[in-house]
C-alpha cells in the first residue's frame, strides 16, 4: 500500500509507504512541459506552448507550429488544445502540407490517443470535460468493454479496448459530427445501458 508518490520536476521519484510490499507497479501518465525556450523573447506568441490559429500559424505571418508544442483552438469542442502524441503530430504535419500548397482548411481532427499493451489495444478519443452522462458497453472486469461520455444527447468522449472496428470508427466520426443523432435506451437485456445512432445500420454488439 502506498502512502503517496512525491516527484518535482527534473527530480529523482521518491515514494513513501509505511507498509511493506514484495510487489510495487507504479504507472504514471506525467505529460510533458513543451520545449519553447528557443522562441522566448522572439516575439511569437507564447502560452502552454506557441499559439496558432485555426490554420496552425503563429501571429507571424506564414510561420506554423505543429505536434506537441502548438497550443491550437479546438474547432470542435471549442478551445484551445495541446496534444502530446505522436498522431497529432503526424495529422497537423499532414495539414500543414496541404494548407502550404494551397489548401488553406481549418484544421479540425478529434482528440485522439492509443496504445498497445500486450494483448490490450485501447483508444481514448474526444474530451470528457462537461460530460452528464457516462455509458457502458461491454463488461468492465473483462478485458472489451468501452466506456461513453455524453453531454445531454452527444456524445463528446470514449474509451475503447478491444472491441470490434465499427464501434472504434464510429466514436470519432459521433463525436466530430457533434448532432444529437444519440439516444439512451435504459434499460438493456444486460441491465446496462445503451448507446445508439439514430440512423444506425445495425446496432453495436
Amino acid at each position: 500500500m502506498l502512502d503517496a508518490i512525491v516527484a518535482e520536476c527534473g527530480q529523482p521519484l521518491a515514494i513513501r509507504s509505511t507498509h511493506h510490499a514484495r510487489k510495487c507497479r507504479v504507472v504514471a501518465g506525467i505529460g510533458m512541459t513543451p520545449a519553447i525556450e528557443l522562441f522566448q523573447g522572439s516575439g511569437f506568441d507564447i502560452e502552454n506552448g506557441i499559439v496558432v490559429n485555426e490554420f496552425l500559424e503563429t501571429n507571424h505571418k506564414q510561420v506554423y507550429a505543429a505536434g506537441d508544442v502548438a497550443n491550437y483552438p479546438d474547432v470542435i469542442f471549442e478551445k484551445r488544445r495541446r496534444v502530446e502524441h505522436w498522431d497529432n503530430a503526424v495529422s497537423q504535419a499532414q495539414h500543414w502540407a496541404r494548407t502550404v500548397t494551397g489548401d488553406r482548411q481549418p484544421f479540425v481532427r478529434v482528440p485522439y490517443f492509443f496504445s498497445d499493451v500486450f494483448d490490450l489495444s485501447y483508444e481514448l478519443c474526444g474530451d470528457s470535460a462537461g460530460a452528464t452522462q457516462t455509458v457502458i458497453r461491454g463488461d468492465l472486469q473483462s478485458s472489451s468493454f468501452s466506456v461513453w461520455w455524453l453531454k445531454g444527447p452527444r456524445v463528446i468522449s470514449s474509451f475503447v479496448m478491444n472491441r470490434p472496428d465499427e464501434e472504434k470508427q464510429l466514436a470519432s466520426e459521433w463525436i466530430q459530427s457533434k448532432k444529437r443523432s444519440v439516444r439512451i435506451v435504459w434499460p438493456t437485456r444486460t441491465g446496462r445501458l445503451e448507446t445508439r445512432p439514430d440512423n444506425a445500420r445495425k446496432p453495436i454488439a
